[in-house]
Order: structure tokens, then sequence, then C-alpha cells
């Protein structure tokens, strides 16, 4: 089956946005897995010019923490990417809304990842060490990766919502 000109050319300014927003939740995503690492490498230089004090039971509560927002994160992203939910939004708001969706879904869960690199920075004020450090900012990165938006996905949805809806001119094509 051929594509008339017109076809293409919406399937074209489609491509064009999915991939406009893909970029921007890239970006925002290695941005905060970025700032991340800088936590742990202020964190790991405060802790050596600090030098070492007595260890305290605090960083415990920081890592039940960290596990939370890391489970909520996950939870979250799957929850808000789930088949039903990104049908809701592709009826109620259109193409261009289940776009900035997937765009908001993956920056939300990146900032939780970002939290979580900020509690390992926390944790050095509380007498916490260099390891505490480090294993929280691992679980903040590797929170970071699960969160990566894939624009495969992205754009088989787009195309899959975008071409099954009742009324493409209702889904801002």
């Amino acid at each position: 089956m051929t594509q008339s000109p017109e076809q293409r050319q919406q399937s074209a300014e489609l491509n064009a946005r999915v991939v406009a927003a893909h970029k921007t939740g890239l970006m925002l995503v290695l941005v905060f897995a970025m700032s991340i690492v800088v936590y742990m490498v202020v964190g790991l230089l405060f802790l050596k010019f600090k030098g070492s004090s007595g260890k305290a039971e605090v960083p415990f509560a920081f890592y039940g923490a960290a596990a939370a927002l890391a489970v909520g994160s996950i939870l979250l992203r799957r929850a808000q990417l789930q088949r039903t939910k990104l049908e809701v939004v592709a009826a109620t708001r259109g193409v261009d809304g289940l776009i900035k969706h997937l765009l908001n879904a993956t920056i939300i869960s990146a900032a939780i990842a970002e939290v979580i690199g900020l509690l390992a920075l926390t944790v050095v004020f509380v007498g916490g060490d260099q390891n505490d450090v480090i294993r929280l900012c691992v679980v903040g990165l590797a929170v970071s990766l699960y969160n990566y938006p894939r624009r495969s996905a992205w754009e088989r949805a787009v195309y899959y919502f975008s071409a099954t809806a009742p009324a493409a001119g209702g889904l801002g094509l």
C-alpha cells in the first residue's frame, strides 16, 4: 500500500515532533545523570577534606528512602506508559498530548532518580562514608538508565495511536 503525498507529509511532521520531544527527554535524562555524578564527586571530595568521623546509623534510613524512590520511579513510569493509560491520553489529548505525556513521564521518573543523587550528597553531612555515597549514586544512576527514553518505543506508540484514532483530525494531525 502506497502513501499519498499528504500522508507522507503528515508522517514526516509526526516523526519530527517525536524526534524533537525525544531529544528533549534524552538531554534532560543525561543532565540528571551527569548531576548525580557531580553529587558523587562533590560528596567524595567533601569526605576526603572533612576527614573520618564516627559512623552513624542514619545512612540506613537513606538506603530505605533510596529504595522506595527507586521502586516508586519504576512503578510510576510503568503506570504512565502502560497501554491503557496511553489510549486514554491519545483519545483525550490527541497525538500532541501523547508526545507530551511520554516526555513528562520520562522527566518525572528521571527527577526521582535525581532525588536519590541528592540523598547521596545529603548522607555526607549526617555521618555517611564514601561507600554510602557511591552506593546511593549507583542506585540513582541505575534508575536514570532505566528511565532512558527509547525513541523506537515512543514512535511505535505515537504511530499506533495516530493510525488507530477514529478521527485523525481530532488527534492533532
